[in-house]
């Protein structure tokens, strides 16, 4: 065989085994979806993880401009109320007017504090995770009147700003849920960490979830936890029964 013909035919197999090799490699339709599909998936969730971050800094801006300016000035008025209410008033009527005002007064500068609390709790930035989620149970007992119970060690729920917040936002939707749809008389909330994991599991012994519930477009509640947990590379999964409802999440720690 001449050089020619030889450098022909090498020519040749090596093109049929890039050919062969680029086929080997190219995704089947099937497989092209699927990676569009996860390509799609990692976006959203990254956007809508940004978007989360922004949702979060705004509320606690409005926090701290509600407690620093509208807060100190409630406080402000109410401490001028009291000193008016020490002098003599020229007839009861009056001091019956100063005393209801100052009431209303005082129940602004409560739900002042409730509306920046829900904006942005103080206790997380002051006292880490587990003082907020301990105040979170007490003022949920307060208000609804359903024993709540917090099982967590301290020490292991010192967690970056991100992670904490999001479980905070985690347990507070579950909290509010129960409150508005269980018809629970207990609630039982668990944190523990275990292999680079965070456990965290939200039980309750009230009426349990329905599938057609957690179904619904209007659940943003559900849809809310759910979007927070794959955020941040979370697992959830939400179960019923006639003895309650489960939350289980599992939340891999950042290292």
């Amino acid at each position: 065989m001449r050089p020619t013909s030889l450098l022909l035919a090498a020519t040749l197999l090596l093109a049929a085994r890039l050919t062969l090799r680029m086929t080997a490699c190219q995704p089947s339709p099937a497989e092209q979806r699927e990676a569009d599909a996860r390509a799609r998936l990692a976006g959203r969730r990254a956007t809508d993880y940004a978007l989360e971050n922004i949702r979060e800094e705004e509320r606690a801006y409005i926090a701290r401009e509600l407690h620093d300016d509208l807060g100190q000035l409630l406080a402000t008025l109410r401490v001028d109320m009291s000193l008016l209410l020490q002098q003599p008033a020229a007839n009861p009527a009056m001091r019956e007017l100063m005393t209801g005002m100052d009431e209303r007064l005082l129940s602004a500068i409560t739900s002042l504090r409730r509306i920046a609390s829900n904006l942005r709790p103080r206790a997380l930035d002051e006292g880490g995770l587990y003082f907020a989620l301990q105040s979170l149970r007490h003022d949920f007992e307060q208000r609804h009147g359903i024993a709540c119970k917090l099982e967590a060690r301290e020490c292991e729920l010192v967690l970056n700003d991100r992670t904490s917040t999001a479980i905070y936002r985690i347990v507070q939707e579950s909290l509010t849920n129960i409150a508005r749809h269980a018809d629970a008389s207990h609630v039982r909330i668990a944190l523990r960490r275990a292999c680079g994991m965070l456990h965290v599991t939200i039980d309750d012994d009230g009426r349990g979830i329905a599938q057609s519930d957690m179904e619904k477009p209007a659940s943003f509640g559900l849809l809310g936890m759910r979007e927070r947990v794959w955020a941040i590379r979370g697992d959830i999964a939400i179960t019923g029964s006639p003895r309650g409802t489960r939350i289980a999440i599992h939340l891999p720690l950042p290292e």
